[in-house]
């Protein structure tokens, strides 16, 4: 049998290679070169387009090639009955974990008016606040949110964390539903995005979100860009009730050289770069998926259609 593989990353000759040396006796199919669709029985793929998955009448199961599967399950010719899984690999976490941390202790420091400061040759100090003091507020608590979660207890801060379903984490005060959400924004002075995007999550954070959270409040999103409402964000951060935001994700990407994000004072922009996946790390996770698989056993970060994540 075979493996299907699509990655339209830079670095996909990386990937393919790390794959290779984990999965030695297997043959890999670079889309769109798939050969025989019925000799191809496992699928790593990054946002295939859609309506490809369809025609592999062997397939045994699929594995996104990042934490992401929105993509994926948006696909209406995506098979239903074929299992899918997530991509976790333990450097991905710590990888999130050292970007959330990075930006929340670039806010907690004050290190953005700064920054301002420096642009405009000011010196000027400023009162500062013990991390103790200083309420984080996580919203997604899957395993990158509970890694990130780690790091920052670590570090001192006070953490709420808000998922759909009921989490019990030490360090955190975990709230979950709709209904406790803006109880969640209003406590937080920093607002961390960690959410898969479901149906549920799109635009979550829009103007009455915004209006939760305590002026002069910031946000940092390492998820998805739909999940953020551009214009309400835009408006809180002219109108100041936002001090700032921190954007790894967007609805469009690349982010347009046109997008207002680039040049507005208050907005960080990174290129989707918190939690990159690992190659070769992230093989040793695939191969196991492959003999899961062919084994007929549960796939490890197996997703729940219907929930979406």
């Amino acid at each position: 049998m075979a493996i299907l593989f699509h990655c339209p990353w830079d670095n996909a000759d990386q990937w393919l290679a790390a794959l290779q040396s984990a999965l030695p006796n297997d043959e890999f199919r670079i889309w769109p070169d798939v050969g025989d669709p019925g000799e191809i029985d496992f699928a790593m793929v990054w946002r295939i387009p859609p309506g490809a998955l369809a025609g592999f009448p062997k397939l045994l199961a699929i594995s996104s090639l990042g934490a992401g599967v929105d993509a994926l399950i948006a696909d209406p010719e995506l098979p239903r009955n074929i299992p899918i899984a997530r991509l976790i690999d333990p450097l991905m976490a710590d990888r999130m974990a050292e970007y959330v941390c990075a930006t929340v202790l670039h806010y907690h420091l004050g290190l953005d008016r700064y920054d301002g400061q420096q642009a405009r040759k000011h010196w000027q100090r400023h009162p500062t606040t013990d991390a103790k003091d200083r309420t984080v507020a996580l919203l997604g608590l899957g395993q990158m949110g509970q890694r990130c979660a780690q790091h920052l207890s670590a570090l001192g801060f006070n953490l709420l964390g808000w998922s759909r379903s009921a989490k019990e984490i030490n360090g955190v005060r975990c709230s979950h539903g709709a209904e406790s959400l803006q109880g969640v924004l209003q406590q937080a002075s920093i607002t961390v995005l960690l959410l898969p995007l479901t149906a549920r999550t799109e635009n979550l954070m829009d103007m009455a979100a915004f209006d939760a959270m305590p002026e002069g409040s910031y946000l940092i999103n390492c998820s998805r860009g739909e999940i953020v409402v551009r214009d309400d964000l835009l408006a809180v951060l002219e109108n100041g009730r936002l001090a700032g935001a921190t954007l790894d994700a967007f609805v469009e990407e690349p982010l347009p050289g046109d997008g207002p994000f680039w040049v507005h004072p208050k907005v960080r922009v990174t290129p989707h770069i918190a939690a990159l996946s690992a190659p070769d790390t992230a093989a040793l996770v695939l191969a196991d998926q492959v003999r899961r698989a062919r084994n007929g056993q549960c796939l490890a970060e197996q997703v729940d259609v219907d929930h979406g994540y």
